[in-house]
């Protein structure tokens, strides 16, 4: 191992050290992969994704017992569940919560894990609820949000009166996708679920209101696809599991991953995030720092970007250089976004292990949102602080193993003196713009030209997009949705 120590502090050795010795297997106790890159959690002996889909005549067969099996219908938040559950992003998670993983989950972000057995609790979280249970493991997998399905009254009865222990799941379309075997069902604790997961009251809260709008009870177990979960939209190519990034990730020669996931057209902010992001692991030691550009592909609240606009944009930065696409992988993340702040955030870090990735980047406000006009507090203003995401997962137990750690940034800005994004630099406060999220949608409506030097401080008076702020084909794209948002062009 070479350790030049004249370079490097003894932190910096000892971290250096200890990547090698992961690398090869020494640390983890279990199953490593001659990459060096990172398996699930709870890896044992395949991806969730080859257990959990059925094929050939094993789907054959299990879509026809399907048609004679109690249905549970589900609507699109549930279906990005199902993909998210199915394809192994929750892993270890093999199903729908039951009520044990569920608190485990509200109380403490995490859950008791047992993948090798070595303490004779290896299905611990596919076993009915047991309030008697003694079990302890002394492994914990991260595992911050509710991955529960809501079912009504109705649905419970008729799965209760059938005496199966299979249930069909199928969505609003009727279509089968798969199903949930040895149910669980119990209540669904609305308020306990929406206090502890996102610390807030707002009735017009986006997923809030989804919560509150679900059933009665909740419906746990383990679940099967008859198929992969496809869209048919022109995005499924995008569409990648985690076994299928990690294979592109080694093709790439990656010796360590970094994931960046986006929810809004990436400028050249984003930008400065990720090659400054690359630099620092460059810094540290590894050969061939790959990104994962990861588009949150889910359900998002209605005002948000639609995700194929966010795609066509960020293929855009791609192909015209604002990112390499020779260190580069855009892959869609499945899940749908939850807007819980300093809890998801924590989600969103863990899941990107599941493919690979042994960094994630993450800034200022992560998984934010402004507080609607009947929250109690925070009324129209940031629900959480702009720090509180990032600091609460530098302090998340997902970090104790040293397999996932952060690439963490504070504020950025725009220099007009070299047209580029960076952090301020104090002497010389005045070469600095800041440009919002809001400030590049009112611009985006303007339908807003480039600028000319000098860079004007009023950006929104002189209709001007600063040079360099984002490509001029994803600029166009952008513009082209803000123009034309309420058109009925574009689809949430």
């Amino acid at each position: 191992v070479d350790l030049p120590n004249r370079d490097l502090s003894v932190d910096e050795c000892v971290q250096r050290l200890l990547d090698v010795l992961r690398r090869e297997g020494v640390l983890e106790g279990g199953i490593t992969d001659p990459s060096g890159l990172p398996l699930p959690p709870g890896y044992v002996d395949g991806w969730l994704e080859d257990s959990l889909h059925l094929t050939g005549a094993a789907a054959i067969s299990a879509k026809q017992q399907a048609l004679s099996l109690p249905k549970v219908r589900l609507n699109d938040i549930d279906v990005n569940w199902l993909q998210v559950l199915g394809e192994g992003w929750a892993a270890p998670l093999k199903g729908f919560m039951r009520e044990s993983v569920l608190l485990q989950s509200l109380h403490f972000n995490s859950v008791l894990i047992d993948p090798f057995g070595n303490q004779g609790d290896a299905h611990i979280n596919e076993e009915a609820t047991n309030w008697e249970s003694t079990s302890h493991s002394s492994t914990r997998a991260s595992l911050a949000v509710p991955i529960v399905l809501p079912i009504t009254s109705g649905t419970r009865d008729a799965i209760l009166n059938s005496n199966q222990r299979t249930v069909a799941l199928v969505d609003k379309d009727g279509k089968f996708l798969g199903h949930l075997k040895d149910p669980e069902i119990y209540n669904n604790r609305k308020e306990e679920i929406v206090s502890r997961c996102f610390g807030a009251i707002d009735a017009d809260h986006p997923y809030i209101k989804h919560i509150y709008s679900g059933g009665d009870y909740l419906l746990g177990g383990e679940i099967e696809l008859f198929e992969r979960i496809t869209y048919n939209d022109g995005l499924d190519k995008w569409r990648k599991t985690p076994k299928e990034l990690y294979s592109e990730f080694k093709a790439k020669g990656a010796d360590v991953v970094f994931a960046f996931q986006t929810r809004n057209p990436t400028h050249a902010g984003h930008a400065y995030l990720m090659r400054t992001g690359r630099e620092r692991l460059v810094a540290k030691g590894h050969s061939n720092p790959v990104l994962w550009l990861s588009p949150l592909g889910g359900w998002t609240k209605s005002d948000d970007v639609p995700l194929d606009v966010r795609v066509k944009q960020h293929q855009a930065i791609l192909d015209e250089g604002m990112l390499d696409p020779s260190w580069t992988v855009m892959g869609i993340w499945p899940a749908p976004m939850i807007y819980a702040g300093p809890t998801e955030v924590q989600f969103h870090a863990a899941s990107r292990r599941a493919g690979g990735a042994s960094f994630f980047v993450v800034g200022r406000d992560a998984a934010g949102i402004k507080g609607s006009s009947v929250a109690v507090t925070h009324t129209d203003d940031d629900m959480y602080d702009a720090n509180h995401a990032r600091f609460v997962l530098q302090a998340s137990p997902l970090l104790d193993d040293g397999v996932m750690q952060l690439l963490s940034f504070d504020k950025f800005f725009y220099d007009k003196s070299d047209h580029q994004m960076k952090a301020m630099d104090p002497s010389r406060e005045d070469d600095f713009i800041s440009i919002s999220g809001s400030k590049m949608r009112a611009l985006a409506r303007q339908g807003a030209v480039p600028c000319t030097d000098p860079i004007p401080s009023d950006l929104l008076a002189a209709n001007c997009v600063p040079q360099g702020f984002m490509v001029p084909t994803g600029w166009a794209i952008v513009c082209d949705y803000y123009q034309n948002v309420d058109s009925g062009k574009f689809v949430p």
